[in-house]
């Protein structure tokens, strides 16, 4: 058996979570995508609270913008108690009926909401989990998004409510196929910007290419490390990465393995002998400062 999640050359740094003032963002939306095109970013998601938002007029050979909304809903009765979603629309099947949604029009449940975005041409991505107050079940009763934030660098700096790990563990022990996505959510207003970001395997810059990507999960999250390959050959799980001080394999069921470099060592490779009665294998490279790539899984049929 091989399997690698990795196909093309070519990588391209973006961001799938942000704001201007078009909603509650500090910044003007020209002045957001030039900041990140500086920074060497080649896509950016504007996801504005609850309007469409697409700026194709920031476009060049080397940066695109993806169109997109954010989505939110309070549950009644719970005190911070929320469910958002970004959209992301989908180029790779065509171009019909999100352009003309202006304003979006809630449906009478978050589900409702959600196939809203569905029926609209979006991909759904459920945000920041543990911000929200969302509980396990939560998510488990939700249907129709690809992914979900894994990381978002304006909740972790805002209150450490970033890192939602064990949310996106639980929905894949329960064999649902989700995709994890590191994001900013920057509002600008603290400096939350270019912390969180995913790197997608594509061969070209379009946003069809971008997006089909991205639906079908080749693609890593980072917040500073990067993954070179990751892969399957025979009972072999393979990763290789820039330097990092661990290196996790996180599986079910079994557990997996951590290997780690010697005090004041570093490591950029680690092989893991898979027992075949996994479920999904995933990867967690991990730097000195804490810093993370997370790997999409491998699902692994029994």
């Amino acid at each position: 058996m091989e399997q690698s999640v990795f196909k093309f050359d070519k990588w391209f740094k973006g961001n799938l979570h942000c704001h201007s003032t078009v909603s509650d963002g500090r910044l003007e939306p020209r002045s957001v995508a030039e900041l990140y095109k500086r920074s060497g970013w080649n896509f950016l998601a504007f996801t504005d609270h609850e309007m469409y938002t697409d700026r194709e007029e920031y476009n060049d050979d080397h940066f695109i913008i993806l169109p997109g909304i954010e989505i939110a809903m309070e549950e009644c009765g719970h005190i911070d108690k929320c469910h958002h979603a970004v959209g992301i629309h989908r180029s790779f099947d065509g171009e019909q009926g999100s352009r003309h949604m202006e304003r979006f029009r809630h449906g009478a449940d978050f589900q409702g909401s959600l196939n809203q975005l569905m029926d609209a041409d979006y991909m759904a991505i459920y945000c920041h989990p543990v911000w929200s107050r969302a509980h396990f079940q939560d998510l488990a009763e939700l249907d129709g998004f690809f992914a979900m934030e894994i990381y978002n660098n304006a909740c972790e700096l805002e209150s450490r409510t970033g890192l939602a790990v064990a949310y996106w563990d639980f929905l894949l022990r329960k064999g649902r196929r989700v995709w994890g996505v590191a994001s900013d959510d920057a509002h600008h207003i603290l400096t939350d910007r270019c912390g969180g970001w995913v790197m997608v395997n594509a061969p070209s810059l379009t946003r069809a290419d971008i997006t089909k990507a991205l639906y079908e999960g080749r693609f890593y999250s980072s917040t500073g490390p990067q993954i070179y390959a990751f892969g399957i050959r025979g009972d072999k799980c393979i990763v290789q990465c820039s330097p990092v001080e661990s290196i996790h394999f996180i599986s079910y069921e079994r557990r997996g393995r951590s290997y780690h470099a010697h005090v004041g060592r570093e490591i950029s490779s680690a092989v893991h002998t898979l027992h075949g009665d996994e479920t999904f294998v995933r990867v967690e490279c991990v730097d000195r400062y804490g810093r993370t790539a997370w790997s999409n899984p491998i699902f692994l049929e029994k």
